[in-house]
């Protein structure tokens, strides 16, 4: 039976509540690992980022498992809704950088594959206000996370849920892209993801004419289409928004895209306008890109540029 380890809510003084679910797995880079997954990410960017963040998902309650809910602890990120799991190992995916482009090997199963909530924590999810909850299509992979998440999209209060759709492999199928968007304000692709979206979903024209199709059908408030160094395109109120990053050394893109959707979500849901929230979210990729890993601490000059763009960040962050 899996183990739930439970901690005291810190009384913080931060009053907007983030949420993010799905996959916490290790990055093992060629020198290094870190820890990562799409939703974490989101999510400790949050937080650095003045939000309470809770994640939920899984870990093994092995090595790596310890070491995650440690590194966890340390970026104050809440593992109230976090399963500690026997007989199942801790996610993790081998990560080959080409050109500092990331691919990646996921182990399978995994514990992200076995997320759940007992009745009283799922009652307790389900009874907050979150402002943000952050969710992607990976850890849909399995039926057991899959239900999960769709039983909490189902009742959840929250004001944005934002669907960073991040698929890999072919841990994905229509059904999976189709129901995340029928529960999605907001969807989140980059430029590789469009073409399959689109196919999977049937629609054509260029990426103006897709966004559009997509909002309307699934009455979304927009789409954030990234696209590297090409800069990022959102679609919001039937308009169109364009950013383009700085001139920064890239050293890697591992949770670049993470990074982003934090500080636009930030800046948002501050009352910022949609072109400040990707500027916002710019800035941040930038910092993130000339780092190695997908959490580099953030330091002072960041700090000033984030709060210069509408984003709170703490000072321990």
């Amino acid at each position: 039976m899996p183990r739930k380890i439970e901690y005291e809510e810190d009384r913080m003084s931060e009053t907007r509540k983030a949420a993010a679910f799905g996959e916490i797995l290790w990055d093992i880079l060629p020198e290094k690992k870190c820890l990562g997954g799409a939703p974490f990410n989101c999510g400790a960017h949050l937080n650095r980022l003045g939000f309470k963040t809770s994640m939920i998902s899984a870990l093994g309650d092995d090595q790596l498992g310890q070491e995650a809910l440690s590194l966890i602890e340390k970026e104050t990120v809440s593992s109230r809704f976090i399963s500690m799991l026997s007989g199942v190992p801790t996610g993790f995916t081998n990560v080959v950088l080409d050109n500092g482009k990331p691919s990646y090997e996921f182990n399978s199963p995994c514990a992200w594959d076995y997320i759940a909530l007992n009745p009283r924590l799922k009652k307790e999810f389900l009874s907050t206000h979150w402002d943000v909850f952050c969710f992607g299509s990976l850890a849909q992979r399995s039926f057991v996370s899959y239900q999960t998440l769709h039983s909490l999209l189902a009742g959840i209060n929250a004001d944005i849920k934002y669907f960073d759709i991040n698929l890999r492999k072919t841990f994905y199928t229509k059904s999976v892209v189709e129901q995340s968007l029928k529960y999605a304000d907001i969807l989140k692709m980059n430029d590789e993801e469009l073409p399959v979206v689109s196919n999977l979903l049937e629609i054509t024209g260029n990426a103006a004419a897709v966004a559009e199709n997509i909002i309307n059908k699934y009455k979304l408030r927009g789409i954030i289409i990234t696209a590297g160094k090409d800069g990022t395109t959102a679609y919001f109120n039937n308009q169109e928004y364009r950013t383009f990053p700085g001139d920064v050394p890239v050293v890697d893109t591992v949770g670049a895209g993470d990074s982003f959707s934090a500080a636009f979500l930030a800046s948002y849901i501050a009352g910022n306008s949609v072109r400040d929230a990707l500027n916002a979210g710019s800035t941040l990729a930038d910092f993130v890109v000339s780092h190695s890993g997908a959490l580099p601490e953030y330091d002072s000059e960041i700090r000033t540029k984030l709060a210069q763009s509408g984003c709170y960040a703490a000072e321990n962050s």
